[in-house]
């Protein structure tokens, strides 16, 4: 009797064997997949708060990879169904950005009805009632905790659609971070400080309407670690849930939170953006570690074609170069010069400087207002020909004036720090997060010698001192932080000192 049963259900099995095969044959369904289409190498879409690196940039665009998964799900008069298994991605693209997969409908689906096809991948989904909700936990992981290139994207088609067409999840932020100290770092990214929070992480977003909902947390970004080289630069990829509960939330006034080297750090200047983050856009930024001090700037020059126009956004309008007369980068000292002079020379003493006439610097030829210095023509400011900036550079450059140093010193936040092993002085705008350095060059003796390097540096003005001692010019000195020193002052004409140049364009 058990052996006939057997036969049976045997053949019961066999019999039903091809409407098996014929059922999943047609709830079987197969779509080509498209990564969304903003490659920001070229069209560079989304917002550059404080600027990006001209090459390299990162491409938010990433391509589809063996062995990547798709969640999907389907609803149908008002319920969601989950497919049993996880799509794999097939017949990937040469460029990466198509591929294939195919998944099979819930049995409670009527395929011959109409439905709608939600797909989520880079970040789990669930059902929660008649939506989809993707916890955006902000994890580069699998589902089966394998890693993933994909970012939280997902996808809505309707039934009969063939296509894929996925769109990002969360706002993505593209920090640039460049370690410009001595040593190297480990750096991890933990979102901002703010006064009105605009972000959320670890929620929820509701599918497929872009709402969001669920779980509501408000905190740190999750961190991403890298690992950064002396001179050496880092890309640190993050997306946040923007805070859509408040029109208009821009990301005014903040400040970066990090982890450099197992310490946490915030950047000491705010970050003023005036830009709105939204889901599906992405936002390039740029931070800077000196070794003790962590802040927004664009690392001084964008490129290594100087010498660099910096706009620190200064009321006058005035640009500043990025590095000294004489010098190929910020960090060098570059040359030396005596007030009213425009090539270098081996020592700097009166007898060897131009305008006093057999060294006596109570005879001066040129540039004086007082007969008891010698002859009188009320010339206070540097003729051009007498502008090392000028020379050297071309008509565009000039030496600055003495208000010029006092609007630098007005509209910037300074101190001294170590960059890369020299020591200056930094100067970031308070407005659009640009920044100067100028090393502490020192100053040559009459002798021949040097004095001062790393502990202190002199930059001449283009305006002489017009009053008792008329030998003297204006400069702008500093020493290191133990002296607490940054002034405008005087100094003698003929002493040897830097020379930082402004750009006044095609006077």
């Amino acid at each position: 009797m058990k052996k006939i049963a057997s036969l049976l259900l045997l053949l019961l099995t066999v019999a039903l064997l091809p409407s098996c095969e014929e059922d999943i044959e047609k709830r079987q369904v197969i779509f080509t997949a498209t990564m969304p289409s903003d490659d920001l190498s070229s069209s560079r879409p989304g917002c550059i708060i404080n600027g990006v690196p001209a090459a390299d940039a990162f491409n938010l665009s990433d391509q589809w990879k063996t062995g990547d998964k798709i969640q999907i799900f389907v609803r149908q008069d008002g319920k969601v169904y989950q497919a049993e298994s996880l799509s794999v991605v097939s017949d990937i693209s040469s460029d990466g950005k198509t591929c294939s997969f195919e998944f099979v409908l819930p049995k409670s689906v009527k395929p011959e009805s109409d439905y709608e096809i939600i797909g989520v991948t880079g970040v789990e989904a669930q059902i929660d009632g008649s939506n989809v909700v993707a916890l955006c936990n902000l994890k580069r992981e699998s589902f089966d905790s394998g890693k993933s290139v994909v970012l939280p994207m997902w996808f809505t088609a309707k039934k009969g659609s063939s296509k894929a067409n996925f769109r990002h999840l969360c706002a993505y932020e593209i920090l640039y971070v460049s370690n410009v100290s001595d040593a190297s770092i480990t750096f991890k990214h933990s979102g901002f400080q703010t006064q009105t929070p605009w972000y959320r992480y670890s929620a929820s977003i509701l599918l497929p309407d872009g709402k969001y909902g669920g779980k509501e947390v408000q905190g740190d970004a999750e961190s991403n670690e890298s690992t950064i080289p002396s001179g050496g630069t880092g890309t640190i990829v993050s997306w946040y849930i923007p805070n859509v509960t408040v029109d208009g939330v821009t990301i005014n006034n903040v400040r970066l939170k990090a982890v450099v080297n197992g310490n946490a750090v915030t950047t000491t200047d705010a970050l003023k953006s005036y830009k709105t983050f939204t889901y599906g856009s992405a936002y390039y930024m740029q931070v800077t570690w000196d070794g003790s001090t962590l802040y927004f700037s664009n690392e001084f020059c964008p490129d290594s074609n100087h010498p660099h126009i910096i706009d620190l956004g200064l009321p006058s309008g005035t640009k500043w170069a990025c590095c000294n007369i004489g010098a190929n980068v910020p960090l060098e000292n570059g040359n030396y010069y005596a007030w009213g002079e425009t090539t270098p020379k081996p020592s700097y003493t009166k007898s060897g400087y131009k305008w006093y006439i057999g060294g006596d610097d109570h005879n001066i030829s040129k540039y004086c207002s007082m007969s008891s210095y010698g002859t009188v023509d009320n010339r206070t400011e540097l003729e051009p020909e007498d502008d090392a900036a000028y020379v050297n550079w071309g008509p565009e450059w000039r030496m600055p004036s003495g208000h010029q140093f006092r609007e630098l010193l007005d509209n910037t936040t300074s101190h001294w720090t170590n960059i890369n092993g020299t020591e200056g002085y930094i100067f970031k705008s308070n407005t659009n997060n640009r920044a100067v350095f100028f090393p502490a060059a020192g100053w040559p003796s009459g002798n021949g010698g040097y004095g001062g390097e790393e502990s202190g540096g002199n930059y001449w003005s283009r305006i002489m001192f017009n009053d008792e001692p008329q030998n003297y010019a204006v400069i702008l000195g500093f020493r290191n932080s133990s002296m607490g020193s940054l002034t405008l002052a005087y100094y003698s004409r003929h002493h040897g000192s830097s020379v930082r140049a402004v750009y006044v364009g095609q006077e």
